[in-house]
């Protein structure tokens, strides 16, 4: 007896689709999955990294978002970075990034793998994105890809000590890692 075909959910009806379970989800080749939640360390240096990005650039085309923006890395997937900076077309009503231009995942044990393999090759396909940055919410130590100028190369940037800067080249910024980590380590 044949298996019965599990329809892909389209991105359309998953932006509509509202589980009601106070889980958030991604949408991966079709399917939703649950995230995780996170710990304080990871949430702490989330916030510390949304507040400096929005003080940064307030008053520009450029805006961080939280994980409740998506950014589609395919045509049935999409992503919730822990923060986005899109510097698209802005919609009150966009579920999604129109032109995000760099995208920050703060690592977890539970996500390790997801984020600094699968999710890194994804966001690299993206047209828009200048710069992917892992950061470890245990450590002032963080890894920033970096699309260099003119296309299609990547530059791989450990970045360790609170004191090393983050080079933010495509927005014009630059933050020492202690930035992001104040009050957590």
């Amino acid at each position: 007896m044949a298996e019965p075909e599990i329809r892909r959910m389209s991105v359309e009806d998953f932006l509509a689709w509202e589980p009601g379970d106070g889980l958030r989800y991604e949408l991966v080749d079709g399917s939703p999955r649950a995230m995780t939640g996170a710990r304080r360390n990871h949430d702490d240096v989330v916030v510390n990294t949304l507040v400096a990005l929005r003080q940064a650039l307030r008053g520009g085309p450029c805006r961080p978002h939280t994980d409740d923006i998506g950014v589609r890395t395919g045509s049935h997937t999409i992503r919730r970075p822990d923060v986005t900076v899109d510097c698209g077309p802005r919609d009150p009503n966009d579920l999604l990034a129109t032109g995000p231009v760099l995208v920050i995942e703060v690592l977890s044990d539970s996500t390790r793998k997801l984020d600094t393999q699968f999710k890194v090759i994804e966001y690299k396909a993206l047209p828009t994105l200048r710069a992917i940055l892992l950061l470890d919410p245990d450590d002032s130590a963080a890894l920033l890809y970096a699309r260099e100028t003119g296309g299609a190369d990547w530059r791989e940037i450990a970045l360790i000590g609170p004191d090393t800067v983050v080079p933010l080249a495509s927005l014009d910024l630059s933050f020492p890692l202690a930035t992001f980590y104040a009050d957590v380590l």
